[in-house]
């Protein structure tokens, strides 16, 4: 797969906010923030957590991805939030590595050292959030019924102890992307398309207790859903290998489960 190419999001509509009766804007927060400090604000801009040591809760005028929609990062100066509502970010995309969406906030904002190691100069104290744009999400998921000679992908998942260092002929989804390598899976959740040329919509994303693959065939790729710039591939097929687990598998280790394929077996599924 080539190298992914970074999108950048950005907050393209005017925000016209209220600080104590004078308007204000996430730049002028980020500009001028002695001038907003210990105010009252309600204010629009892109939320964005991720998960680590140290994580991060802020609010930017604009974020970059991968064209897959993974690795998030601020752009410009950001500011530290406290206290933001996790039930909003049922509504904000939702990658394997972080959240992140327009949101219209409102808090005490704040200047100062806050955030992990006090690097960052403002922090808003969050009193209620909504999320701008509503995110809908449609899932895939793999066949219920067995087939003759196969392995349910579900109970592969459920029961990996049971067929451990057994050759499983099985049909789930294969699931590609930089930041977590080949991967089969029970389903697959997309965000529901908004423009006619992803008409199986973007951020795809794996559900269920993915099993990392090794050994599928890059030339089947263009069978399956392949993303802008080839930031992800995903689609379902039929596959035959040898399921191993209780280990450490895949990309860094990260999955319980591994089935080492043949190539010659793989078929995409219509």
């Amino acid at each position: 797969m080539q190298q992914l190419v970074r999108g950048l999001l950005l907050i393209a509509f005017c925000f016209v906010l209220t600080a104590c009766g004078a308007p204000a804007t996430i730049y002028d927060l980020t500009k001028t923030p002695a001038a907003y400090n210990g105010k009252d604000v309600t204010v629009q801009g892109y939320y964005l957590w991720k998960p680590g040591d140290p994580g991060m809760s802020v609010l930017v005028k604009a974020i970059s991805t991968r064209d897959d929609g993974t690795d998030a990062q601020p752009v410009d100066t950001a500011v530290w939030l406290d206290d933001f509502p996790a039930e909003v970010t049922a509504n904000l995309h939702r990658p394997v590595d972080a959240v992140y969406g327009a949101v219209e906030l409102k808090g005490r904002f704040e200047t100062g050292q806050f955030g992990p190691g006090g690097a960052y100069q403002s922090r808003l104290l969050v009193t209620s959030a909504k999320a701008i744009e509503q995110v809908e999400r449609v899932k895939y998921p793999a066949p219920t019924e067995n087939l003759p000679n196969q392995v349910s992908i579900y109970d592969l998942e459920k029961n990996p102890d049971q067929y451990n260092g057994q050759t499983v002929t099985t049909r789930g989804f294969y699931y590609w992307t930089q930041t977590t390598s080949g991967l089969l899976t029970s389903a697959v959740e997309t965000e529901k398309p908004l423009v006619k040329d992803t008409p199986t919509g973007s951020n795809p994303q794996p559900l269920g207790t993915p099993i990392a693959m090794e050994g599928f065939p890059p030339d089947l790729s263009q069978q399956l859903n392949v993303g802008p710039a080839n930031g992800f591939v995903w689609g379902l097929i039929e596959v035959t290998g040898t399921f191993q687990t209780g280990g450490q598998f895949g990309l860094e280790g990260r999955r319980a489960s591994q089935l080492l394929i043949d190539p010659a077996t793989v078929k995409p599924i219509k």
